[in-house]
């Protein structure tokens, strides 16, 4: 039985993930809802690395977004879900409310994606 890892030894968080993040570069678009007015807006952005359990997306303007965003990838008909577990300078980082399918993130990070 190993003795608990102080927290000196542990290995970043990235290197912890459940899940692999796959590099990306895909334009999307986030989806919320306006401020204060009934009605959805939208910004462009890109998404630069998915894993089956959520993405990052970057290039965003700055305007508050709320906690809850539909994602939508070009290239593909479907709008996804998202909770902002995490802000910074450069994007947000989403979870997506119901784990993707290996095979549709395999599919999205290929580079000939969404001719395939």
């Amino acid at each position: 039985m190993r003795a608990p890892k102080h927290y000196l030894s542990r290995l970043p968080d990235e290197d912890r993930r459940e899940k692999p993040r796959r590099q990306t570069n895909k334009v999307g678009k986030v989806y919320y809802l306006r401020h204060g007015v009934r009605g959805y807006t939208s910004q462009s952005c890109r998404m630069d690395n998915i894993s089956e359990s959520g993405c990052h997306v970057c290039r965003l303007v700055a305007e508050p977004i709320p906690d809850f965003v539909y994602f939508v990838l070009e290239g593909l008909a479907v709008k996804f879900p998202c909770a902002v577990i995490d802000r910074s300078d450069d994007g947000l980082h989403l979870k997506f409310m119901t784990d993707l399918p290996t095979e549709l993130v395999d599919r999205i990070a290929d580079r000939r994606f969404p001719a395939i």
